[in-house]
């Protein structure tokens, strides 16, 4: 048996948030220090002949950078992996332009260690296009959503991969400002400084008999048996967030587990309730607080906001600590 090691690596979360901010900038030598100094690298962006190479690279990402003119941009979603001299990371952000618009976009990467610096030799970004506007019809795009789909029911193996439904307190966490956070102490040492979040984090979330499901760039996905567990936790988060803002949303729902993970309209909810959280703050939804009314939270008056991809309005509540 071959053993792979594959690990996560913040490391390349950080040079993923730095190339973009390279671009942002359009700075040329920063972006000559994120990509790899060979005829072989390759860019390719959303346009249908957007297939750069060498050195044409940097001066046509340059220009298109002073074209767009962004003025902030947020990750939504960073996962990174290496395995020895390789990696390769992805990522989901939304930017804000000069003309008041915001975009999403998605990017896929390749790195390689270069003179002991990880460097791009490929980089795929693009926009999202919804399936059904290119094959016609429209496609599951998660578990749950294939199964909802199955006209006859669902055969014995897809349900031992869907597993179990039933109703869970989702918890997800992000930092505020990490892109100019990770610019300004470096790589290296804010590689250490999100291990650490992580690591507190498990810490508390096992301590309240929850689960970490997974880690998102600079963020994280919890699931708990119990709201006052997910509240809790996130009260002793910002107690220990050792000058980070962090952004908790929670939310309790119906949710079905996928192996390791889970899937439903729950999970979506929690992470757009976080979205909308302010650094240091803890927003819950109707359904959370119901739950922990009477239990000597300190609960604030209602936030009435949209959340995307959720219809109508949600009334969402700041919570902490009771007195």
């Amino acid at each position: 048996m071959i053993v792979v090691d594959i690990r996560r690596s913040p490391e390349l979360e950080a040079v993923v948030r730095r190339m973009w901010m390279a671009f942002t900038r359009a700075d040329d030598a920063a972006l000559g220090n994120v990509t790899v100094n060979d005829p072989a690298l390759r860019f390719l962006l959303s346009g249908d002949e957007d297939w750069l190479g060498g050195d044409e690279v940097v001066p046509i990402l340059r220009q298109r950078s002073r074209m767009i003119q962004m003025v902030s941009l947020e990750f939504d979603r960073l996962e990174a992996y290496e395995i020895g001299d390789f990696g390769w990371a992805a990522c989901m952000l939304t930017t804000l332009e000069a003309d008041g618009e915001t975009r999403s976009f998605r990017q896929t990467s390749v790195f390689a260690i270069e003179d002991g610096i990880w460097k791009a030799v490929q980089v795929h970004t693009s926009v999202g296009v919804p399936p059904q506007d290119v094959w016609g019809v429209e496609l599951a795009d998660s578990l749950g959503a294939l199964l909802a789909s199955l006209p006859h029911g669902i055969s014995d193996e897809v349900r031992d991969v869907a597993g179990s439904k039933g109703v869970v307190t989702v918890m997800f966490t992000d930092i505020e400002g990490s892109t100019q956070l990770s610019e300004a102490r470096g790589d290296r040492q804010w590689s250490k400084d999100i291990q650490a979040h992580f690591d507190a984090v498990a810490f508390q979330v096992e301590s309240n008999n929850g689960r970490v499901v997974k880690t998102l760039g600079d963020g994280s996905m919890a699931v708990f048996s119990s709201a006052s567990g997910a509240v809790d936790t996130a009260i002793a988060i910002h107690t220990l967030a050792n000058g980070l803002r962090v952004r908790i949303g929670i939310h309790s729902g119906e949710a079905v587990a996928v192996g390791d993970d889970y899937v439903g309209v729950a999970i979506s909810k929690a992470a757009r309730i976080t979205s909308a959280a302010e650094g240091g703050q803890t927003l819950v939804s109707s359904a959370t607080r119901e739950i922990i009314d009477h239990l000597g939270y300190e609960v604030g008056d209602p936030l009435t906001v949209e959340l995307k991809g959720i219809s109508g309005t949600q009334r969402l509540f700041p919570v902490s600590h009771g007195s």
